[in-house]
């Protein structure tokens, strides 16, 4: 099940007074999706499906002390995410890296398809079934979920968190979907980066954007919506070397942008500062 992304986000109070009630809040976290079966000693594992295609087999990835670890638990499927330490996707699969479970959701409990059941019920369960897990180890655990407050999604944003995620308490769980029922929050950076030239894709010849920033970093940014790849379509050239507001999540290491689109064509002085990499 996915999380849709939140167009007119409310704040402060408002956003207290719309989600205190029949809503949970948990951490978004920066990781790999991970769906966790145990059945007895065996332990597999996948990604969430892609469009069009299956999931990948993670099963090879999961640890061994993560494996012994999960075999402390009832038979069942875990929905979760595979950490690293760092708290960055791209250091999940560096060789060496300390990897957690952190489980969010359990789809099948024992026997009992949990899927048809409410949210509070399936976190329920998975507390149940956590709390099954040997004392002091360090690879299975979970996020918090409490009762949403705009101070927590600040704190979470203020201390470098990926965002949050709104459950509705009723809610079920729709595998595959992408649900109103889910909704994530996510804190973005602007940039201003110059048009250098278009990638082909399912859209068409002018299905992105390629586009470079003031210290040389490439990346790209699809074209969403038809007008644009229109416009572009028309005359090309007229568009190369144009400035382009985007919103971006972070940099990575390598400078490249993370989850970035396009906002709007930038005014005559309108120039946002290049956000830096991490280290």
């Amino acid at each position: 099940m996915l999380a849709s992304a939140t167009l007119r986000l409310p704040t402060g109070d408002a956003f207290d007074r719309a989600y205190s009630t029949n809503w949970a809040l948990e951490e978004k976290l920066d990781g790999h999706r991970c769906i966790i079966r145990v059945h007895r000693d065996e332990i597999e594992a996948w990604s969430r499906p892609q469009p069009g295609k299956g999931g990948v087999g993670l099963t090879r990835a999961i640890p061994p002390a993560m494996k012994a670890t999960l075999r402390s638990l009832p038979s069942g499927d875990y929905d979760g995410e595979l950490v690293a330490a760092s708290g960055k996707a791209w250091d999940v699969v560096r060789k060496n890296t300390h990897l957690v479970f952190v489980a969010f959701d359990c789809l099948r409990f024992v026997d009992i398809d949990m899927t048809g059941q409410p949210y509070d019920k399936r976190r329920g369960a998975l507390l149940d079934a956590l709390a099954k897990l040997p004392p002091n180890q360090d690879t299975v655990s979970t996020v918090f979920s409490r009762t949403p407050s705009w101070a927590d999604v600040q704190a979470i944003w203020a201390r470098g968190g990926e965002g949050a995620i709104l459950k509705r308490r009723d809610s079920l769980y729709h595998p595959g979907a992408r649900s109103s029922e889910w909704l994530k929050l996510k804190t973005t950076l602007p940039a201003t980066l110059k048009i250098v030239g278009f990638e082909a894709g399912k859209s068409g010849p002018y299905s992105a954007l390629r586009l470079v920033g003031a210290d040389g970093v490439e990346t790209t940014v699809k074209v969403l919506t038809d007008e644009l790849r229109r416009a572009i379509t028309q005359d090309p050239t007229a568009h190369v070397g144009r400035q382009v507001v985007i919103h971006f999540q972070e940099r990575t290491p390598s400078g490249t942008y993370r989850h970035g689109r396009f906002d709007h064509f930038a005014g005559p002085a309108e120039v946002i500062p290049f956000a830096p990499r991490r280290s």
